[in-house]
């Protein structure tokens, strides 16, 4: 919805306009001369005005000289609709300032079309993701996968992304990146009172990549409580601070105390190796994710080949699950050495298959 401010002495003409845009959804603000207008420019700046030429105290066109000299307004649309119909009149006016010029004759539909393609554009609204990497199997390469997508995301959509390493105790995203923390999660979820971004904020380390990470705890005391409420709080403070924040989840995580937290994760990306063992995994986590009450369109099931070995199909693995695999990582013998020289694969080994496969799962994670 957008304010128009109308200016124009002709009563008939003010109700008709109001009534057109009143309908077509746009707030409606009503002068009766350009000394009028320009007070209502002042108190409440509209997002466009139409006006007229003829009117007492002032014309429309040294009313759209005076809105053009004002540092605050000079970039507001103005359309005269006037009767007068002839070309000089048209030009006096864009020269005075005007943005376009329509005759009364037009009708009020066509007014409000012209107005609406001159509307500036409403801000996008900011589409924040919190994402989730889980598996209830361990060595199927959840840290991995989290850290190097949250590169991705940070390189590819020039974003600002957080990367939460929620293992109670003993996380391994900061080695993947190469860092060594001084505070942790566990240290901000202990605090007694509410969370705020500013108080979080130094606890965050930040990588060459240009991502921001809260590690996990390293020392016994400030292990993590899996059913810890302040995790719904922590997702919620990061939202406007993060365009992404990757929370790196342990299997412990997966509690009933915890439902709310994974219900506002979208999407939940669950991680399995193809083989028996994490097929039945991944059934059983499938399950528990139902049981939260999260909607199974926020579950993105990828399958990462962790060994040089044969893995079961994927079409296999969809008939077990009965759901799509939306992608499958293949076997990366780079990512072993990323991982021990702390310089993750989307860094090291760019043009690698894995890093190909890695930024294919991150574009399927933004839609």
């Amino acid at each position: 919805m957008s304010n128009v401010l109308i200016i124009d002495d002709d009563r008939d003409i003010l109700r008709l306009l109001e009534f057109a845009l009143n309908r077509a959804g746009h707030d409606v603000i009503i002068a009766s001369d350009g000394q009028q207008g320009l007070a209502e420019l002042e108190a409440r700046k509209p997002d466009l005005i139409v006006a007229d030429i003829m009117m007492p105290n002032m014309t429309g066109y040294d009313f759209c000289k005076q809105v053009r000299a004002s540092s605050g307004a000079s970039d507001i649309p103005i359309i005269i609709f006037s009767a007068r119909f002839q070309p000089v009149d048209k030009q006096t006016a864009l020269q005075a300032g005007a943005t376009d010029y329509l005759p009364k004759s037009i009708s009020p539909d066509a007014l409000v079309k012209r107005i609406e393609e001159l509307l500036p554009a409403a801000p996008a609204a900011v589409d924040h993701k919190s994402i989730g990497f889980f598996s209830l199997r361990g060595g199927t390469g959840v840290t991995s996968l989290a850290v190097n997508a949250a590169i991705a995301l940070a390189i590819t959509q020039k974003a600002k992304t957080a990367v939460v390493d929620l293992a109670p105790l003993g996380g391994h995203a900061a080695l993947l990146l190469g860092l060594r923390p001084t505070s942790s999660v566990g240290q901000v979820l202990s605090k007694n009172h509410m969370l705020t971004l500013d108080a979080i904020s130094p606890h965050f380390i930040e990588h060459q990549s240009g991502i921001h990470l809260l590690a996990s705890p390293l020392r016994f005391e400030e292990r993590l409580a899996a059913q810890s409420s302040s995790l719904d709080q922590l997702d919620t403070v990061l939202r406007p601070g993060y365009r992404f924040t990757i929370f790196d989840l342990p299997c412990s995580a997966l509690e009933p105390q915890t439902a709310s937290f994974f219900q506002q994760l979208d999407p939940i990306v669950v991680i399995m190796s193809p083989d028996v063992p994490a097929l039945q995994s991944t059934a059983l986590v499938l399950q528990c994710l139902a049981r939260l009450g999260v909607a199974d369109d926020k579950i993105r099931l990828v399958v990462n080949q962790v060994t040089s070995q044969n893995g079961l199909p994927v079409e296999t693995i969809q008939k077990a699950v009965k759901r799509p695999v939306s992608a499958k990582i293949p076997f990366e013998a780079d990512m072993i050495k990323a991982v021990n020289s702390g310089k993750p694969l989307l860094l090291s080994s760019p043009k690698s298959a894995g890093a190909a496969a890695i930024a294919r799962l991150v574009s399927i994670l933004l839609n």
